[in-house]
């Protein structure tokens, strides 16, 4: 008996003592409890002091709202615009209708209000500008709306708005800039083309009526030192579009073998006085009809290619031109230009597509250009879907290759390169027209350039009336009605869209047929004019082959006559 109540005294005490253990764990494990509630609490504490600093001290606008747009916390931000904003939120609940009331008019108020509930039903809301009333002042803010979300979902939203007038004012102010650049641009090819089309002009009826040997080739080299100077403006013009994003690519239909054709031709030109071969190796399977910018693809293949003339002093120049499918209706022209020239240092090949850059000029000083050509050419390569590369070695030549995206319009191969011109001079361009019954009227305030398109007018044995202003153009469409008018863009007292608004309201000038004659020669120009209602422009300086190309589309069909 005994033994068996010892052995019950023995379990109750393992018991006590596994009791009071587990009372210990128990304890510690409450203290733990305590530190750890006590721990958050204290982190807690310093988190929403923080962000209550944070909140306070932002001079930005911060409104966080639930579901029913009560708001549930804000900045600082507030309180600075408006110092009766405690006030006001309290006696208001808390609304964020009523709130928004204190900053912003009815109509930004009525805006965020909206952008906030679309944000609740989970569409994607774009930041709003609105005026902000800083007391007597106002000021541009940006509002971005986003919602707040939890585990259950959205819960409401919040509004950050951040001022953003200096930045306003400062995008305003770069347009202005743009804008005051586009037309200094514009004024200074005006004052530039129009001597250059006297120039060019004269030089023209030297060549083509003079029967002195002498005059005609002065009268040449004045003719080509005239287009360089042009190439030098264009590559300015075309740089400044580039740069300012406003360069277009116009996209038509074109034939490669034509565009190759004239290319070839001008270099065979270039070529002809000098020791190097001009090779070829074009791809007959190229499609026979392609859309794209046909002007800048020649624009690009005109500066490697004249690059190549310049740079190449013997041995030969290389045109290679592929195509490159890409789908059924669209691929790759790809033209190479290889020369054995005197290539380029591999430590300037990084530099050669930059701006204004000319490199190795010790070498290179006597030779004409802005150190344009190259950047543009990148660049209009790349607006065409595409891109322009080098390979070269110092002293031996360099390799471009220029890739540009087109679609294709006839698949058919445009075969082997024929009728290519083998014209070794410059020679005075002579229309294969006449039209001896149809009339021009030609409008211009400067009397060389009144003499210059009376000149290039001559050959086609028309009758040719000029007046040197817009009301005198009106006065002699009130009383004869002409064929073709040729209307100078600016003149002083009364442009030459303001004559061409006066002679459309005229009886019969709905139809007239006026092409506006522009020293502007900005891309792009074309489209501006037409839409003015003008049917078609003239650059200046006005290049006779130009000007046939103008007659024989807009003259009367049956007043033309085929020489």
């Amino acid at each position: 008996m005994e033994d068996k109540k010892e052995l019950e005294m023995n379990k109750l005490r393992r018991e006590v003592r596994r009791l009071k253990k587990n009372n210990e764990t128990l304890r510690i494990a409450n203290e733990q409890v305590i530190h750890t509630q006590e721990y958050i609490q204290k982190n807690l504490e310093k988190q929403i002091f923080y962000t209550n600093q944070l909140l306070r001290s932002t001079s930005d606008i911060i409104i966080l709202t639930d579901k029913e747009l009560n708001i549930i916390m804000e900045s600082g931000g507030m309180q600075n615009i408006d110092e009766s904003y405690n006030e006001a939120i309290h006696k208001s609940g808390g609304k964020l209708d009523s709130v928004l009331k204190l900053i912003v008019n009815d109509e930004d108020r009525k805006r965020i209000l909206e952008a906030g509930k679309r944000a609740l039903k989970g569409e994607k809301v774009s930041p709003l500008i609105v005026s902000v009333n800083e007391g007597s002042k106002e000021t541009e803010w940006r509002a971005g709306i986003r919602t707040m979300e939890s585990a259950n979902g959205i819960v409401g939203i919040s509004i950050i708005m951040v001022e953003v007038t200096d930045l306003l004012d400062a995008v305003e102010k770069a347009k202005d800039a743009d804008k005051a650049k586009s037309n200094f641009l514009a004024n200074m090819s005006h004052e530039i083309r129009t001597p250059m089309n006297a120039i060019t002009g004269m030089s023209e009826f030297i060549i083509r009526d003079s029967k002195d040997e002498a005059a005609v080739k002065n009268a040449k080299m004045i003719k080509a030192a005239s287009k360089s100077l042009l190439s030098i403006i264009n590559d300015i013009l075309d740089f400044s579009k580039i740069e300012s994003g406003k360069l277009e690519i116009i996209k038509n239909k074109f034939y490669p073998a034509s565009l190759l054709n004239d290319i070839i031709t001008m270099m065979l030109v270039k070529l002809q006085d000098s020791n190097v071969e001009l090779k070829l190796d074009i791809d007959p399977d190229i499609p026979a009809l392609l859309n794209g910018d046909e002007d800048r693809i020649k624009q690009i293949l005109i500066n490697l290619l004249g690059n190549a003339v310049k740079f190449t002093k013997k041995g030969f120049i290389k045109l290679k031109v592929t195509f490159e499918e890409e789908t059924d209706d669209r691929g790759f022209l790809i033209m190479s230009v290889f020369d054995t020239g005197i290539g380029i240092k591999e430590e300037d090949i990084s530099k050669i597509f930059d701006d204004f850059t000319r490199v190795d000029t010790r070498r290179n000083r006597n030779e004409e250009g802005t150190g344009l050509g190259l950047a543009i050419a990148k660049n209009l390569a790349e607006l065409m879907g595409g891109d322009l590369t080098v390979k070269s070695t110092y002293g031996k030549g360099s390799t471009f290759t220029v890739k540009v995206e087109v679609d294709v319009l006839d698949s058919e191969p445009m075969g082997e390169l024929t009728n290519r011109e083998k014209e070794r001079e410059e020679e005075a361009y002579r229309p294969a027209i006449t039209a001896k019954g149809a009339s021009i009227l030609v409008v211009d305030d400067n009397e060389m350039n009144l003499e210059v398109t009376e000149g290039i007018l001559e050959p086609y044995g028309m009758e040719i009336v000029c007046v040197s202003s817009g009301r005198e153009a009106i006065e002699k469409f009130k009383n004869q009605k002409f064929d073709l008018i040729f209307m100078d863009h600016m003149m002083p007292v009364m442009d030459g869209e303001e004559a061409m608004r006066h002679i459309r309201n005229l009886p019969g000038g709905k139809d007239a047929v006026i092409i506006v004659l522009t020293a502007n020669a900005i891309s792009g120009v074309g489209e501006e004019y037409k839409k003015m209602g003008f049917q078609e422009f003239l650059s200046k300086p006005i290049y006779p082959k130009n000007m046939d190309a103008i007659m024989r589309e807009f003259l009367p069909p049956d007043k033309i006559q085929i020489q």
